[in-house]
C-alpha cells in the first residue's frame, strides 16, 4: 500500500517553538498515524534539526528550502516558488498561514487544475476581509478551512463559507498543569509566598493594554499602599517603540516608588513555571489586529488552573464564557481592571470556582492530542 504524502506549507520548521502556526504543524507531524502517511516539512538548510527529525521520526521528510530560521522576504519568495514545483505524488497540502489576498490568489491559481487536496488552518482573519464575503471566498481557497474561534466560524458561516469548521489550537497538557510556586523563582524575583501575583504576557505597544495596566497599578496602591500585590510584565521587546514604552513605565514607577511591586521580564523560557508562580493572568487588550484569535498564553494559564481577566473583545470573551472561566473588564477602563484584580484576590471562593472551570474548559477543548486526532480524521476523509 502506497503511503499518502502530506506537505505542510509553513514557516521554517525549526526550534525555538515560539510561533503558534509552526508549532502546530510540528505537533501534528510528530503525532500522526505513521502507518499510511508520509509528511513533508519545510526546514532551513544546514540545520542540525534536520538530522534529529529524520532520526526520531523517519516518516517525516524535511525539505531544506529556507536559508534562515525566520521567514524573511527571501523565505517568502522561496515558499511561493516551492508551490510551483509541486510534484504529482503530493496528495494533500496543509497551509498554516494567515491568508493574504495576493498569496491566496497565487495558491488558488496554481492549484486550480490540480487533484491535490488542501486544508487551511487560519488563526485569524482581518476585520476588513471578514466584512467582504467575495474576498473571503477568494482567500479561503482550500477544500476545508479550519478556524480557531467560534466567533470567526460564525462569521464565515454567515458569509457562506460552509467548508469551515472549528478546531481550537492545542497545548501540551502534560507541560501546562497546576503546580506549586517555584521557591527559586520566588527568591529570584523577591516575591513572598503570601503575595498575590498578577501576570501580563502581552506586548508593550501593539495591544494597547499596558497604559491601562500601569494606571491600574497606580490606583491599587493609591487606595492601599500595603496591598500585597506583585505584577509581572513578561513582554518581549519587539521594536524601538516597545523599549521606549517600557522605559516610560519604569520612570513612572520610580517616581511613585512602586518599582518593588513590578517585575519586568523580556524573555522567559519556562513559561509553565511562570504561570504557576502567578495567581492570575490579565489581558486587557484594546485591539487584537494581527494577533491570533485565541492567545495561547491565556489558555496555558487556564490549564495551570489560573483565572484570567480579559477585555470585552469578542474572541477573548469566548475564553471566559459568562464570567464563569474568568472575568471581563471594560475596555480602556483601568479602574474596572483594578476592581476585578482585587475581587479575585479577596474572594477565594470565586477564585477557586473560576480556576476549576478554566482548567476543565481547556482540558476539554485545547488538548493537543485530541485536536491532532481531529486533523488526522480530516486528512483521512480528504484522502479516501
Amino acid at each position: 500500500m502506497n503511503k499518502k504524502k502530506i506537505l505542510f506549507f509553513t514557516r521554517p520548521i525549526v526550534p525555538p517553538w515560539d510561533e503558534a502556526s509552526k508549532n502546530l504543524a510540528f505537533d501534528i507531524a510528530i503525532n500522526l498515524d505513521k502507518s499510511n502517511l508520509e509528511v513533508q516539512v519545510l526546514t532551513p538548510r544546514k540545520s542540525k534539526f534536520n538530522q534529529e527529525l529524520t532520526r526520531k521520526y523517519p516518516y517525516i521528510k524535511p525539505e531544506q528550502i529556507y536559508q534562515k530560521s525566520d521567514l524573511d522576504l527571501s523565505g517568502k519568495i522561496k515558499l511561493i516558488k516551492r508551490l510551483f514545483r509541486l510534484k504529482l505524488n503530493t496528495d494533500l497540502i496543509h497551509f498554516l498561514f494567515t491568508p493574504r489576498p495576493l498569496t491566496s490568489t497565487l495558491f488558488r491559481t496554481r492549484l486550480k487544475l490540480s487533484k491535490i487536496k488542501t486544508i487551511q488552518t487560519v488563526a485569524t482573519i482581518s476585520k476588513k476581509n471578514l466584512a467582504n464575503s467575495k474576498k473571503l471566498k477568494k482567500i479561503l481557497f482550500a477544500n476545508i478551512v479550519v478556524v480557531q474561534s467560534k466567533n470567526t466560524l460564525n462569521k464565515l458561516k454567515k458569509a457562506g463559507i460552509d467548508k469551515a469548521l472549528l478546531i481550537y489550537p492545542g497545548i501540551n497538557l502534560k507541560k501546562y498543569r497546576p503546580g506549586k510556586k517555584d521557591p527559586d523563582l520566588l527568591k529570584k524575583f523577591k516575591i513572598d509566598k503570601k503575595d498575590f501575583v498578577v501576570l501580563y504576557t502581552g506586548e508593550y505597544t501593539r495591544l494597547k493594554a499596558i497604559d491601562d495596566i500601569l494606571k491600574s497599578i497606580q490606583l491599587i496602591f493609591k487606595k492601599n499602599p500595603q496591598n500585597n500585590l506583585k505584577f509581572i510584565l513578561a513582554c518581549r521587546i519587539k521594536s524601538k517603540a516597545d523599549q521606549k514604552k517600557k522605559n516610560q513605565i519604569i520612570k513612572v514607577l520610580e517616581k511613585e516608588k512602586l518599582t518593588k511591586k513590578v517585575i519586568f521580564l523580556d524573555t522567559f523560557s519556562e513559561m509553565e513555571k511562570l504561570y504557576n508562580l502567578s495567581d492570575i493572568n490579565i489581558f486587557p487588550a484594546q485591539e487584537m489586529a494581527g494577533k491570533f484569535d485565541i492567545p495561547l498564553t491565556l489558555v496555558e494559564s487556564m490549564a495551570c488552573k489560573k483565572p484570567i481577566i480579559v477585555s470585552r473583545l469578542t474572541n477573548l470573551k469566548e475564553l471566559v464564557g459568562k464570567n464563569t472561566r474568568g472575568l471581563v473588564c471594560k475596555i480602556k477602563d483601568p479602574e474596572d481592571l483594578a476592581e476585578k484584580i482585587n475581587l479575585l484576590k479577596n474572594d477565594k471562593k470565586l477564585y477557586n470556582e473560576i480556576a476549576r472551570r478554566a482548567q476543565d474548559f481547556v482540558e476539554e477543548n485545547f488538548d493537543i492530542k485530541k485536536n491532532i486526532k481531529k486533523y488526522e480524521n480530516i486528512y483521512k476523509e480528504l484522502l479516501n
